[in-house]
């Protein structure tokens, strides 16, 4: 996994802001990583997987603000990609206080989900091949017993 500090200096070129509707930062995220070895695209993708893991809790799969649906699997997975986009101060007061995690929910903030490809594309673009990693960590709603 990267460091802290270097996983999100990588994450902060998405700018964020989840809810904008602009691939160009994530673009430019891949490029990023494209530029360095394939350990830190797979460090990158490892680092991401765990934070994604973490934010996989019951309580914040129920956070959604009064009168909203229930979030789909998917819904849930692209919410916690939205708390991620946004930077460690949000993730941070996404698992000290599951309120907070409501502003992830919105239709707008689920283009964030466009973080999940960042490692695969870049890790092509560097190699040519196509991305087999399996990460340590499973993102994929309810894989944490939290």
């Amino acid at each position: 996994m990267l460091a802290e500090e270097d996983f999100w200096r990588l994450v902060a070129v998405v700018g964020g802001q989840p809810e904008v509707q602009d691939d160009r930062p994530y673009e430019q995220l891949t490029s990023d990583l494209s530029e360095g070895p394939v350990e830190r695209i797979i460090e990158f993708a490892e680092t991401l997987a765990f934070k994604l893991w973490q934010l996989d809790r019951r309580e914040l799969a129920v956070a959604v603000p009064p009168g909203a649906d229930q979030l789909s699997d998917d819904g849930f997975l692209y919410a916690r990609c939205a708390v991620v986009v946004a930077g460690p101060a949000a993730f941070d007061a996404v698992l000290a206080d599951s309120s907070a995690f409501e502003r992830f929910t919105s239709v707008e903030a689920a283009h964030a989900d466009s973080i999940l490809d960042v490692a695969s594309n870049a890790y092509r673009k560097v190699t040519g091949k196509e991305w087999d990693h399996v990460e340590e960590y499973d993102y994929e709603t309810g894989s944490n017993e939290r």
